[in-house]
């Protein structure tokens, strides 16, 4: 088996946790994951897998819910920036943002806000998403 395969599935292990668990999961195992995701070898690409997979499916849910908005109320959006919001978080995203970049703020903005490690995940890679990638 390659490592393309390997990777494939770690993603797909990756995206099955998080959509079985993304409302319950605190932030301080979300960090966790992050952390231990650094490594080389096979040992770290499911922690790497579920970090990327958790912050770029926070990112796609705050683009579908800005869909959802702008539909409601007519208006329409800057060329090259998807608006998103979640959580009482809003944020813009350059068209085509690198989930390695959004998977980065979020364990930057988790690694600096201990005190907050307790909240829920979600709502706090939406607040770091929202820091990254301010609205104009």
């Amino acid at each position: 088996m390659g490592l393309m395969p390997i990777m494939r599935w770690t993603i797909a292990a990756g995206l099955i946790l998080i959509a079985v668990n993304a409302h319950a999961t605190p932030g301080h195992k979300l960090l966790n994951h992050c952390k231990s995701g650094e490594g080389r070898g096979l040992e770290s690409a499911i922690p790497f897998g579920t970090c990327l997979g958790f912050a770029s499916a926070v990112m796609e849910a705050m683009i579908a819910n800005g869909r959802d908005e702008r539909l409601k109320v007519g208006s329409s959006s800057d060329a090259g920036v998807e608006h998103g919001y979640m959580s009482g978080h809003n944020a813009c995203f350059p068209v085509g943002t690198n989930p390695g970049d959004v998977r980065n703020a979020a364990k930057e903005f988790l690694n600096n806000n201990p005190d907050k490690l307790d909240g829920k995940a979600v709502d706090l890679v939406a607040e770091a998403l929202a820091g990254a990638y301010p609205c104009k």
